[in-house]
């Protein structure tokens, strides 16, 4: 099994991922279940208006030469798109990237990655929006 973080063009310029990435190597919050042996990467959204299309294409080449089945695929949006957080608000491209992941072939998707006690707390108070 391979896990995609698709990360924010933008955010990615001030955030390392370390804590996305933290927390699937501890199968902690929305990796939680994933078994021992799956992989993960990361890659960016391609830029405002979601133009994740040639990074998919270039992606599903490389799987089917290492014979992994896209159905072995899962993304995850990481919360810097999919939530109110400190970087940002959601991204409003989110859905057109998601019918792009769609489009290519892909069909599990799931929304957030790393979620801080401050934003959560945040939310808690109804400071940020919550989201599911």
């Amino acid at each position: 099994m391979l896990i995609v973080i698709i990360q924010c063009e933008d955010v990615v310029k001030r955030c390392s991922g370390f804590l996305c990435m933290n927390d699937f190597y501890g199968r902690a919050g929305k990796f939680a279940g994933y078994p021992e042996d799956t992989r993960y990467m990361s890659m960016t959204c391609g830029g405002c208006c979601g133009n994740i299309s040639v990074k998919l294409e270039n992606l599903g080449m490389r799987l089917k030469k290492a014979g992994i089945s896209k159905d072995d695929v899962t993304f995850h949006f990481a919360s810097c798109i999919c939530s109110e957080n400190a970087h940002r608000l959601p991204c409003p491209f989110m859905n057109r990237m998601k019918s792009l992941i769609q489009h290519k072939g892909f069909n599990n998707i799931i929304l957030g990655t790393h979620i801080s006690k401050k934003a959560q707390a945040k939310r808690d108070a109804g400071i940020y929006k919550k989201w599911e």
